[in-house]
């Protein structure tokens, strides 16, 4: 039985939520436990107090099954100012079953992953799937993760507050957060499962899954880090991570500097802003700036690929997970430290750090001693990552170039179409310019190498977008030939509705010839043509002729 179904129902936590008055939905939610909905603020109300009236909620999967509930006490998290926070935690006024309840799970976030959510919106009442794929943190504070490729359609009301599953396990990863206005139609945005136990930490009782900090390190934060040039380096990698770094560095500081910094990069256990403003400059990471962080201090190969698996969510079969992470995992950001105390520090790099470096994770190495055993073999694998980085950046270049070449040719094809079609039907939209923006993020300084100032990973997003904007300029061409056809669907009608009138005896009648007469100017005469407008007339002189075919009434002329 999967994760997702309790006695064979699938799904049973799945919540649709109403307006206790009207009826109207306002969004989705998960069961939590057996008494407790979690959903976003602004589904349940649109202040910043929370509201004190009850919405109905309703568990689609399991019929009946329906109740009311409110806002519990010290769990309303508005949305803030930059949009932050938007969580709630409703009461039940019903206990439901035992087992019926979401499992939340802490979970990495690499790019790419394929999720998916039920909504309730406004046509489709009683549930949508969407699928969409994970596309890096952002939003305020690195608290969200970016959803793109919407399908089917796009973001709108209904889906807010509906829980995000991984497609690989049907984990729940988040709540959906809903898009932003001005953005792109086919995003939205998730409040991962960690920025929900950050908000509201009693929901931690239904969170599974580890987290990207070991427990023992996510309460050791000082913000005086003892060590400020080294905290500075961490940070400064975590602000734009390379394929792989590898910092030295001892001292009695060094330990209480580097959980300082890896908890000030999580998002669940990072510290209020009003403890950070204390910090010395350049010493805080921003927030989910990692994916994991090992202390590798006395543990083995087998033991660190096991954290790994279960930070992605992986089942990692016995004894034979660093097999499964060598045979290839999504990329992360991983920070190792401690690697001069683990069990095998060589056979830790060789075996384990290598592949990943070579399956693109993005690795910080940090080391004790100037003189450890594997540190040798850590620098040549910076060294041969850095070259790897820097081939991979240029081949991402030229195939970014090549297909921005292709997206002009499109828009001017596009052009042309749009200068054929608009003299003809009325209302088509202007031709999408996007390929202006791609040449200048590409444009470069002449002294530069062509692949300065670029990381792999902003050259894959910008290869997305490229993505999106093909599609966008073939959907533009084919509304194009749609309104055309439209168009010439409408002529074909009316000529077929003359042939039929004639075949009747109605040729010579004076309210049909008036009526073909109308539609036949606005569909070959007038330049551009109103579609709409001669969809209507079609329409008419059609049900005229069936209407005096039907009587068999003919040349009413007068």
């Amino acid at each position: 039985m999967r994760p997702t179904e309790t006695a064979g129902v699938p799904f049973p936590w799945h919540a649709r939520i109403r307006d206790a008055g009207t009826g109207r939905i306002l969004g989705a939610g998960m069961l939590v436990g057996t008494r407790h909905v979690l959903t976003c603020a602004h589904v349940a109300g649109d202040g910043q107090a929370p509201p004190e009236t009850e919405v109905v909620v309703e568990f689609t999967t399991r019929p009946g099954a329906t109740t009311t509930g409110r806002v519990e006490p010290d769990h309303w998290i508005p949305e803030g100012k930059a949009g932050e926070g938007d969580l709630a935690l409703l009461r039940l006024a019903e206990d439901q079953p035992e087992g019926c309840g979401a499992s939340l799970r802490r979970q990495a976030t690499p790019l790419g992953t394929q999720v998916h959510a039920l909504g309730f919106p406004h046509d489709h009442p009683d549930g949508l799937w969407a699928s969409m794929r994970l596309a890096g943190s952002c939003g305020p504070r690195g608290e969200w993760v970016q959803l793109n490729d919407w399908r089917p359609g796009e973001p709108r009301q209904g889906f807010s507050g509906a829980a995000v599953l991984n497609e690989l396990n049907d984990h729940v990863m988040g709540v959906v957060v809903g898009g932003r206005r001005g953005g792109p139609v086919n995003l939205a945005y998730m409040i991962p499962v960690e920025t929900v136990a950050r908000y509201l930490p009693r929901t931690r009782r239904w969170v599974h899954g580890p987290g990207a900090v070991d427990p023992e390190t996510a309460v050791d934060y000082d913000p005086l880090v003892p060590d400020v040039a080294l905290a500075q380096r961490m940070t400064d990698w975590l602000r734009a991570p390379s394929a792989v770094r590898v910092i030295t560095g001892g001292g009695p500081g060094q330990s209480r500097t580097l959980r300082s910094v890896i908890v000030s990069s999580d998002r669940e256990h990072r510290p209020p802003d009003g403890v950070l403003v204390s910090a010395p400059p350049g010493t805080v990471s921003p927030a989910a700036s990692l994916d994991l962080a090992v202390d590798a201090s006395g543990k083995t190969v087998e033991a660190i690929s096991l954290r790994i698996l279960d930070r992605l969510g992986i089942p990692g079969p016995p004894g034979a997970a660093a097999g499964r992470v060598r045979d290839g995992v999504p990329s992360m950001t991983i920070v190792v430290y401690g690697i001069d105390e683990a069990d095998d520090p060589v056979s830790l790099v060789e075996t384990l750090l290598r592949p990943l470096a070579e399956q693109r994770s993005r690795l910080l190495l940090v080391f004790g001693r100037d003189a450890s055993p594997a540190l040798d073999q850590a620098r040549s694998l910076e060294s041969e990552a850095a070259l790897a980085e820097r081939v991979h950046v240029l081949r991402l270049l030229g195939e970014l170039a090549d297909l921005v070449a292709k997206l002009g040719a499109a828009e001017r094809r596009a052009v042309e179409h749009w200068r054929e079609v608009a003299p003809r039907v009325a209302g088509v939209p202007d031709p999408p310019d996007l390929v202006a923006a791609f040449r200048l993020r590409l444009l470069r300084h002449p002294d530069s190498a062509p692949e300065e100032h670029w990381t792999a990973r902003e050259l894959q997003e910008l290869l997305r977008r490229e993505g999106r904007a093909a599609a966008r300029i073939e959907e533009y061409g084919r509304s194009l030939r749609e309104a055309l056809g439209r168009r010439d669907e409408l002529r074909g009608r009316l000529e077929t509705g003359k042939a039929l009138a004639a075949g009747a005896g109605l040729a010579e009648d004076i309210e049909l010839g008036r009526l073909y007469d109308e539609a036949h100017e606005l569909l070959w005469d007038r330049r551009p043509c109103d579609v709409d407008r001669a969809g209507t007339l079609v329409r008419n002189y059609e049900t005229a002729v069936r209407r005096l075919r039907a009587t068999g009434r003919a040349g009413g002329g007068g």
